[in-house]
């Protein structure tokens, strides 16, 4: 796809400017992404690389950048975003969508609370919206489903600084609406095709890119979480296993309702359900939760477990401790869970009762 490795934040603007369209993390479409392409040394280390060139990349080429693609971060560029917008909006501006009930009121009330802020700090966004322990729930699924949709994206990341000027710690992120950020160059082209035909060239973009790889790959990945964005998706759901040894999930979820755990699966979505097995001494399932963010980078090092990149999960159910312990989910075929695995149908729905 490219003919150079990303080694500086001028490499990584380059190669979203040639892209036109670029996947931040690896997928199912060989060779097209950041991380296939980041040196060594780029890619989530202790020194500055491409995390940190993300905020500055947006302001230098105006790119969308947001959860575009089955959940996962993805730069767009001025060029390529309204006709990605037009695709996923299925041609819809926001109103016309909540009038013909298809988007929620919860939605709503973000949109429209982010396109009267914008541009808007994700805390202050929070802060203005009452969302938070004990106020309004479902803030990170909502906004994950607007950019999937292309009502929403991330326009910078702004990072505190030190009494040195230094940034320090995670950079937050900064949402707007496509048309407040790009202005007439994405509402004079949003909807001047049929959103078929939109999704036409993007494929046809896209196997231009990867020309080795086959359409149906392609395909299949650039509709993964379409159902999703238009709210009528079905989440996978995962058991997972907890070692109360190393970790104590149990006061976890007793002090927080959301934390953070290994993403034990690239195939994670946000939306998705984790159902936590705890083991010794209670040998048995005890939360349901929602997974609200995925591939979050982890550099720490762990003695007992590998962890490359964390999920942020919400507390949905608590299970008594004595009612789906392993004995009893031998009765579904489950016999043992050491790894991330997805849920047996039949459990799930025992499971949901």
């Amino acid at each position: 796809m490219f003919d150079f490795v990303i080694h500086t934040e001028q490499d990584l603007e380059r190669a979203v400017r040639e892209a036109g369209i670029l996947p931040l993390f690896r997928n199912a479409v060989p060779g097209w992404s950041v991380e296939e392409h980041a040196a060594p040394e780029t890619w989530f280390t202790d020194q500055e690389g491409v995390w940190e060139w993300k905020g500055p990349v947006i302001r230098g080429t105006g790119c969308a950048y947001g959860k575009f693609l089955g959940g996962k971060a993805v730069f767009i560029s001025r060029e390529w975003f309204p006709d990605f917008a037009n695709w996923r909006r299925d041609g819809y501006d926001f109103d016309a969508r909540f009038e013909d009930e298809l988007a929620s009121y919860q939605d709503k009330y973000l949109f429209e609370l982010t396109d009267s802020m914008a541009p808007v700090l994700s805390r202050d966004l929070k802060k203005a919206g009452g969302y938070g322990k004990n106020g309004r729930k479902g803030f990170d699924t909502c906004m994950n489903r607007l950019q999937a949709q292309g009502y929403l994206l991330i326009s910078d990341f702004v990072y505190a600084r030190d009494r040195f000027g230094q940034k320090y710690g995670w950079g937050i992120a900064q949402y707007s609406t496509p048309e407040r950020f790009m202005g007439q160059a994405f509402t004079d082209h949003v909807y001047e095709r049929q959103p078929a035909a939109s999704y036409a060239r993007i494929l046809a973009h896209v196997q231009s890119l990867a020309p080795d790889c086959d359409r149906q790959t392609i395909e299949r990945y650039l509709q993964r979480g379409t159902e999703s964005a238009r709210g009528t998706g079905t989440a996978q759901n995962w058991l997972v296993p907890s070692n109360p040894k190393y970790y104590d999930v149990v006061r976890a979820f007793e002090e927080e309702e959301v934390i953070l755990w290994k993403q034990g699966s690239d195939r994670m979505q946000v939306g998705d359900i984790v159902y936590l097995y705890v083991g010794a001494p209670y040998s048995a399932i005890l939360y349901r939760c929602e997974i609200l963010e995925t591939d979050i980078p982890y550099y720490g090092r762990e003695a007992h477990v590998n962890i490359r990149k964390m999920i942020r999960i919400r507390r949905l159910r608590v299970y008594p401790r004595d009612r789906w312990t392993l004995q009893e989910m031998k009765k579904y075929d489950v016999v043992s869970v050491r790894s991330a695995r997805s849920c047996p149908l039949k459990l799930a729905e025992a499971l949901t009762v």
